[in-house]
């Protein structure tokens, strides 16, 4: 269902998943529609690959940009590739990008809502997950899945692989229905409505780190082992489709509220960016790890995280570093109608080298307040920047005006 606050915009966008509308894009002011153009293909390539320990699995990302690029574009979310084993973040995912309004180029956010309070009963990382499995996070919930489980692959055109859902955001909009053989694990928001009932399903009221939950299991009509987890008091949903009932059983148990999730993101945006070596470089020349924290543009909650090390981190170090100084211009009011303030960092990168640990705080959804932030230096932040970022994450995002290096 849209959101109110939705009326705004193109009346064209379509909404997918369930529970309430998206939170992520930026609300924007109704302009004459121009011509739909055809967009041109771009290379493909290895865009980014996600080490957390191993090198993970990958695929090729491959973006379809557009003649115009002064307009807004979406990136859709597309399935990515699994991981390895002992990796404990999403790996790799590729993109799509298109020109106009999102419901112009055909992706439609999908629905995460914020929960209203913090869970925050976790204040450090936890232990490392289970041989053969890997954690995924979103919205201050954890849980362990198969480590050979993609990453959104659910919606339009889906493959029967098992997946995690969670924060797709925008994605290509087409009906593509989900089929008995599907296996899924999601995190979103609270849709009482979805939970089954009847004599097959078992309801139970259970605790979360001392926070009420309600945790209902059973078989479906369609052969497979249903669970949810309903946690109202984060407004959040955890449901779960699988053939074998103690593998439901198992990622049912596996979820905890987080303070902070396995690749060390807070649940909250973190609201100071700094570096010990920021006043000489936006980055560290040789960083250990990188953790990806996306928070999108509204709230102030995460969505979903990801880290890198070893060549992949070096590579997003060197692309933060040599990016234009300063801010990035803000995009012409006529195009974009401008906030009253610039809106937050879509994503936090937490960098930690030999010097320390810092934050650099990245913005490019809005129309105004766009760029790189270290607490010490500003910069351009350019779109090969922000696909470093989100490809990795397997999630959907959109920007405003040229974004070109």
């Amino acid at each position: 269902m849209a959101n109110a606050d939705r009326d705004s915009e193109t009346g064209a966008r379509v909404w997918t998943g369930a529970g309430g509308g998206d939170l992520d894009a930026p609300l924007r002011q109704r302009r004459p529609r121009r011509p739909v153009r055809r967009w041109r293909e771009a290379a493909c390539g290895l865009t980014g690959v996600l080490a957390a320990g191993a090198l993970g699995l990958g695929t090729a990302g491959c973006a379809r940009a557009a003649p115009d690029r002064s307009g807004t574009a979406a990136v859709e979310a597309r399935p990515v590739a699994s991981a390895a084993p002992v990796a404990s973040a999403a790996p790799v995912a590729s993109a799509a990008a298109s020109a106009g309004a999102a419901a112009s180029a055909g992706a439609a956010p999908t629905a995460d809502a914020a929960p209203a309070v913090s869970a925050a009963p976790a204040a450090t990382p936890p232990a490392a997950a289970a041989a053969g499995w890997r954690f995924e996070s979103s919205l201050g919930v954890q849980i362990e899945v198969p480590a050979d489980w993609a990453v959104n692959d659910y919606g339009c055109n889906m493959s029967d692989r098992p997946t995690v859902v969670r924060a797709q955001v925008y994605q290509l909009a087409c009906l593509t229905p989900e089929k008995p053989t599907k296996q899924v694990a999601q995190i979103g928001a609270d849709a009482p409505e979805e939970v089954k009932k009847g004599p097959e399903f078992t309801r139970r009221d259970v605790s979360l780190g001392g926070v009420s939950a309600e945790r209902t299991e059973g078989r479906g009509a369609d052969g497979r082992h249903f669970g949810w987890l309903r946690i109202p008091s984060r407004q959040i949903l955890i449901s779960v489709r699988t053939h074998d009932p103690e593998l439901t059983r198992r990622i049912l148990d596996s979820a905890q509220l987080v303070g902070v999730d396995h690749n060390g993101c807070p649940d909250r945006r973190p609201s100071k960016a700094a570096h010990p070596g920021a006043r000489s470089a936006m980055a560290p020349r040789d960083p250990a790890s990188i953790s990806i924290c996306y928070y999108g543009p509204r709230g102030d909650v995460l969505r979903t995280s990801a880290r890198l090390s070893g060549r992949e981190a070096a590579e997003l170090a060197a692309a933060l570093g040599s990016s234009r100084p300063g801010p990035n211009p803000d995009v012409d009011p006529k195009q974009c109608l401008h906030p009253p303030a610039p809106p937050p960092a879509d994503a936090v990168l937490l960098v930690e080298d030999a010097a320390g640990k810092g934050a650099i705080h990245v913005a490019f959804s809005g129309c105004t307040g766009r760029g790189l932030d270290n607490g010490a230096l500003r910069a351009h932040v350019n779109l090969p920047i922000i696909q470093r970022i989100m490809i990795p994450l397997g999630t959907g995002f959109t920007f405003n005006g040229d974004l070109s290096p």
